[in-house]
């Protein structure tokens, strides 16, 4: 059987767009990173270094969940359905945080594109929506 290669991520331009709703707090926050990306059998990975957070990996599965990874803090799972718990690690301390994926849409290729979900989060038992857009320019 022959080895298959492994695709080579493409660099690229990845601007995150977080929009913020909480009872009584709204904000809306927009970053720009250098990025790699790569698609193999379905699943989509964005790679890009965050100055304050280290490097931050996305991973999205064809079913639609959502796997962040960022250096030294426990990966945060969006999936439908689904209330994930993780203890978050700031330069604040560690933050209790539940995080619930209410609607995704994915449409990422070697060109390019976007992913937008919608998440329910609790921070220490407060609810909020973030609706989050990442453009990837190739």
């Amino acid at each position: 059987m022959e080895k298959q290669e492994k695709p080579v991520p493409a660099a690229g331009t990845l601007t995150v767009t977080t929009l913020i709703h909480a009872a009584d707090y709204h904000d809306r926050m927009e970053m720009r990173y250098s990025c790699r990306y790569a698609q193999e059998n379905g699943v989509h990975r964005l790679k890009y270094d965050d100055a304050e957070n280290g490097f931050t990996v996305v991973k999205i599965q064809p079913d639609g969940e959502i796997t962040i990874r960022r250096a030294g803090a426990a990966p945060i799972v969006l999936r439908q359905d689904y209330a994930h718990r993780v203890d978050y690690t700031t330069p604040y301390g560690v933050i209790p945080m539940v995080f619930t994926l209410q609607s995704a849409s994915v449409n990422l290729s070697e060109d390019g594109g976007c992913v937008r979900y919608v998440s329910r989060v609790e921070i220490d038992g407060e609810p909020q929506l973030n609706t989050v857009t990442m453009e990837l320019h190739l």
